[in-house]
């Protein structure tokens, strides 16, 4: 299989000569350079099977390896950068929850699912912070936008987030990578793969990454520097050939975080300096997150298809501290410790005939969690006035599902798409909760058992009609399914024990991709309409009680993304996204309807143009800069100006000599502008916000040894 490529990488030259001679030969070899040349081929697996992407009918971004690193994309977070439409809900950088076309879930309490799904190595991550957000060693990643249900399952009514890791190779071959920059940054990685038998059938891969970084927001109050970085991660896979027709691949991955913050910000707070560096707490709080995975993944040609097996088992343990008020004369404090674990099954069975393209299979999941949280006030209303309610709760959810889609070529042009998947979930809470509180956050005590299920079947429909050779037209009529749940902060007995409904999503759309001027110009578009019915919120209401309610909303929208390649060694990327959003029915609020919802900007927009210029024999000069842009958006549902994030664009940067060594030095710069932008805010009483502001201008030098 081909690796997926959105630029070109370095090629293999002949053995380095002196530096001063590559200078010399360099305006040769650029001239020579200027040939045109065509864009890759950019293979995914967006459909459980690798295809071309330009044959796919989804509306997805791909960014291969090269992509991911050239554009200096470290986390899940910077993914959005580049993929306008998508946004992540980051309070707490442990808990990133991500939203995809205005969609997604604005909390991680115990009774609630998310709406978009991320995926790593085909397993479903359950709970926010159950998967790694650190992008080593990965060979791609994939954004599916619109509802995915059919073959990606449960909670990925808004869409999904694939990421693919680098399996083992059949040569032995490493990387080694050391990483120093601005707030006292620290990084290091290895990376080693290769055969571990005689006849090649055994191989493996290591990875590990560690990274460090102080705090760059001061705490004006206690004189620590908070928002700062202490991970390691850990991740290894072995391939076997059992069989002629057996494969089999395990896997395991750990990480471990700790930190600092995350630091809010009240604008009622008046600091002098930059806005987003200074706080005044009561408390620096804390962070802590260990997660483990582990999965088995079996693959037998047989019957002329192939019959997947993949088992999986997670786990993430959690604990944070934090200061919520950002205001320490005002210091409301926020305590969480919540242990999930999580069992994955996947069957299934995918082949084709001269006419039908098909996959079948099951799906089972099984996860357990634990969560025990509290608000402190006292220093609202004194040690005498005040109590600390405590919410303890706990859910065993249980999902099965079957699935099948099929695509019937019915000319060699137009093939027609069928398919659907029927779900049932089940859920069994027992939540608690003591000690009423003067802000309201609970008004009564309770210890109660509720239990609910929810069935669904979602179907799918599809046309693909292939005008030529290079461009492709479809259109697609898809649902999405999310379970319901049950609210882990209820303030009363009776908002515990009652469900909310499963969310639905009915999703039309139409696309289409082509390559054009001798495949060196790529653009593709979508349009899309979703109309969805009882979409799940979260908020608090005016006496601070945590409400869950569902809604109805529209989302229709635009979305394109081009790229050119005009000169050999010159790439171009542009992306943009016009999004509409609006709650048509709100039952427990009727104020909102109208409005937008949240982390929703009208419109976004990403850009990027990288250089490689050859040094003659020694390597590859390569330059990239890339912009991304976003409007004003809201991060509640009442869409009240003081908890927004205002528009801004964001101005990344990358210089990197490659050698044909194997010798790598880069620098790089994020947010080299030093923008001041609001990445997350929230309320507590009437407008009174507080502010999340995102990171500073970030710089750093890397060095890196591949053989």
């Amino acid at each position: 299989m081909k690796s997926l490529k959105l630029f070109r990488s370095n090629p293999s030259l002949s053995a380095p000569k002196p530096l001063a001679t590559a200078v010399a030969l360099s305006a040769l070899s650029v001239l020579c350079h200027q040939a045109q040349a065509q864009l890759e081929e950019v293979i995914v697996t967006a459909q459980k099977k690798s295809e071309n992407l330009q044959e796919v009918a989804i509306a997805v971004s791909a960014f291969s390896e090269d992509t991911l690193r050239n554009a200096s994309i470290e986390n899940i977070i910077d993914v959005t950068a580049m993929t306008p439409g998508f946004a992540i809900s980051n309070y707490n950088p442990t808990t990133p929850a991500p939203y995809i076309r205005g969609v997604g879930t604005n909390s991680s309490s115990v009774g609630d699912d998310a709406s978009v799904g991320v995926f790593i190595d085909e397993v479903y991550a359950g709970r926010a912070g159950a998967f790694n957000s650190e992008m080593f060693d990965v060979a791609r990643v994939e954004v599916l936008r619109g509802p995915q249900g059919t073959l990606y399952g449960r909670n990925v009514a808004g869409g999904a987030v694939s990421v693919i890791t680098n399996n083992p190779t059949e040569e032995l071959e490493g990387r080694l990578e050391l990483t120093a920059g601005n707030y006292d940054l620290r990084g290091l990685s290895g990376v080693i793969s290769g055969p571990l038998s005689d006849d090649g059938s055994t191989r493996g891969r290591l990875a590990v990454s560690g990274r460090e970084r102080d705090g760059w927001v001061s705490n004006v109050l206690t004189g620590s520097k908070l928002r700062d970085e202490d991970n390691i991660s850990v991740r290894g896979k072995l391939d076997a050939d059992l069989t002629d027709s057996l494969t089999m691949q395990l896997g395991m991955d750990y990480a471990k975080d700790d930190l600092t913050g995350p630091a809010a910000r009240a604008t009622v707070a008046q600091l002098p300096g930059n806005p987003n560096d200074k706080v005044s707490l009561y408390d620096d709080g804390f962070t802590e997150r260990t997660i483990k995975g582990a999965s088995m993944k079996l693959v037998w040609d047989v019957a002329g298809g192939a019959l997947t097996s993949i088992t999986a088992y997670r786990s993430n343990d959690y604990a944070f501290f934090d200061d919520t008020t950002g205001n320490w004369t005002l210091a409301l404090t926020n305590e969480a410790d919540e242990d999930s674990r999580q069992f994955t099954q996947e069957f299934r069975f995918t082949a084709e005939t001269d006419t039908l393209d098909y996959t079948f299979g099951l799906y089972f999941f099984d996860e357990d969690v634990d969560r025990w949280e509290t608000f402190d006030s006292s220093r609202y209303f004194g040690a005498a006035g005040s109590s600390r309610p405590e919410f303890d709760g706990s859910m065993a959810s249980r999902s099965i599902s079957a699935f099948g889609e099929l695509a019937w070529t019915i000319s060699d042009q137009l093939t027609a798409i069928f398919g659907g998947r029927y779900t049932r979930d089940e859920k069994e809470a027992e939540l608690k909760a003591f000690n009423p509180d003067q802000l309201g956050f609970l008004a009564e005590p309770y210890d109660v058992s509720p239990s609910e299920n929810w069935k669904r079947f979602t179907p799918k429909l599809g046309l693909e009609y292939q005008a030529s050779d290079s461009m492709l037209l479809y259109a697609t009529w898809a649902q999405g399914y999310k379970a319901g749940g049950f609210n882990g902060l209820a303030p009363t007995r009776s908002a515990a024990i009652t469900p909310f409904n499963e969310e639905i999503a009915t999703n039309y759309e139409i696309g289409m991709k082509g390559d054009f001027l001798d495949q060196t110009l790529r653009f593709n578009a979508a349009f899309f309409y979703t109309d969805y019915s009882d979409l799940q919120n979260f908020y608090l209401d005016q006496e601070l009680r945590v409400i869950s309610a569902t809604s109805d909303a529209e989302i229709y929208g635009a979305e394109l993304e081009l790229w050119y390649s005009p000169l050999d060694g010159l790439d171009v990327f542009l992306a943009g996204s016009w999004l509409e959003t609006e709650y048509k029915s709100f039952p427990a609020n009727p104020a909102v309807e109208g409005n937008q919802l949240m982390r929703a900007p009208k419109t976004s927009a990403s850009s990027g143009v990288q250089y490689r210029m050859p040094l003659a024999d020694i390597g590859d000069l390569l330059v990239r800069v890339d912009a991304m842009y976003s409007d004003k958006m809201y991060f509640n549902t009442r869409n009240s100006d003081a908890v927004s994030a205002d528009s801004y664009t964001l101005v990344n940067a990358r210089i990197a000599l490659e050698l044909y060594s194997g010798w790598e030095l880069s620098l790089w710069g994020k947010n080299i502008t030093d923008e001041a932008y609001v990445q997350h805010s929230f309320t507590l009483y009437g407008d009174d916000s507080h502010v999340i502001y995102g990171e500073p201008s970030m710089w750093g030098v890397t060095a890196a040894y591949n053989f």
